[in-house]
């Protein structure tokens, strides 16, 4: 089922729960077998493990280390390759083709294109891209750009979910909602946030009108408070080629909003539908632990991380970010996403045997992602330690 580069196939440590009509504490898991493991045991296992960052990153090959900049050039052109194709696929075959599944196609094939880019640009921002931090930032803005996402903002953001992962107030990603926090929620927050629109328009959402981690095109929202006048500047950089490119499309679309809708915004959703899903879905499983003050630490919190075997190419084709994510995680910054499926096949046994590795591999990655998110949500996970709510 999985690519060819898949990483070792790890019977998945965590099983389905019972179906919940309303977000709860129990979130399903595509694989059966084995009955769910409880939270405390869990726990336990994870804090119990002897395993150090320096011993895991003893077991990986030097070489998957080595920042390849021709190697990470030729990625970041492949995608931009495919995804230049598409004034042409549409002017030529899809308007005017009076045929939706013709939209359905483009939009689907170029919005995952789209993606795909963005994990190339994603590299970029981690420094992982090259070792020359201004051809980082000057490619991050390329593949970034045109997928209406802020370089600067989003890499201070994404930072901080990695130094911070699966802490609760911390984590700068899909929110860790407590029961009480989510009943403060606005009532149409909530709904937003349950319905099956939210895959779709959250990310753009959380992106612009910041109403989580603060607004990543206004360089004095709350994401920079404390925040130095470079990095405000940063901001104003990206946050104007993310507008320079929306003023390019307008002109390209010869000024009219339905030319951009079905041409470029149609793609843009299906884009930040893979986005939701594949982030969301690293993150989330039915024994989720999640940390505070009292207990996080930097590896509890990567070995939360769950690797995901997509099959039919997808893992190869989006650059493994889901079936090395593990590793990702434990050296974000080091790691290529090009290495990351040798790095994978040399760590997952050592994790596995420590009882902290997490590996599901799935038939149908879109049927088990709405599975997961309509009886997991953003409530469906487990303190490492039980608190009164």
């Amino acid at each position: 089922r999985g690519s060819s580069r898949a990483a070792p196939r790890v019977a998945p440590q965590t099983q389905r729960g019972a179906p919940r009509s309303t977000p709860g504490p129990m979130c399903p898991s595509p694989s059966a077998g084995t009955a769910p493991v409880e939270a405390k045991d869990r726990a336990a296992t994870v804090a119990a493990t002897k395993l150090s960052l320096q011993d895991i990153r003893a077991a990986i090959p030097t070489e998957c280390f080595s920042k390849e900049t021709g190697r990470s050039l030729y990625y970041l052109a492949r995608d931009l390759a495919v995804l230049a194709t598409a004034p042409y696929a549409y002017t030529h075959l899809v308007a005017g083709s009076g045929n939706p599944l013709a939209y359905l196609a483009y939009w689907n094939l170029y919005g995952f294109f789209m993606w795909c880019l963005f994990v190339v640009g994603h590299d970029c921002g981690h420094t992982s891209f090259s070792p020359h931090k201004a051809l980082n930032d000057l490619c991050g803005h390329v593949a970034h750009a045109p997928l209406l996402v802020p370089f600067y903002p989003w890499a201070m953001s994404h930072r901080r979910h990695h130094m911070y992962h699966n802490h609760q107030k911390k984590d700068a990603s899909h929110p860790w909602f407590t029961p009480r926090g989510w009943r403060k929620l606005p009532a149409f927050t909530r709904a937003l946030l349950t319905c099956a629109l939210a895959p779709f328009v959250a990310y753009p959402i959380y992106l612009f009108e910041g109403s989580f981690d603060g607004s990543h095109v206004n360089p004095f929202s709350k994401l920079y408070r404390g925040a130095s006048r470079r990095a405000r500047v940063e901001c104003a950089v990206s946050a104007a080629s993310v507008f320079a490119f929306a003023y390019a499309l307008w002109e390209a679309c010869g000024r009219s909003a339905a030319t951009v809708a079905l041409a470029y915004g149609g793609c843009y959703y299906v884009f930040s539908f893979w986005l939701f899903m594949v982030t969301y879905l690293q993150h989330h499983e039915e024994d989720t632990l999640v940390y505070d003050d009292a207990d996080w630490s930097y590896l509890k919190g990567a070995f939360e991380t769950v690797d995901r075997t997509y099959g039919y190419g997808i893992d190869h084709i989006h650059h493994n970010i889901s079936d090395g994510h593990v590793v990702h995680h434990l050296f974000f910054t080091q790691v290529p996403h090009y290495h990351l499926t040798k790095a994978t096949q040399a760590v997952a046994p050592l994790l596995q045997k420590a009882g902290v590795y997490k590996h599901v591999a799935h038939d149908n990655i879109i049927k088990d992602f709405w599975k997961t998110f309509f009886r997991c949500n953003f409530t469906g996970w487990k303190w490492a330690n039980p608190k009164d709510e």
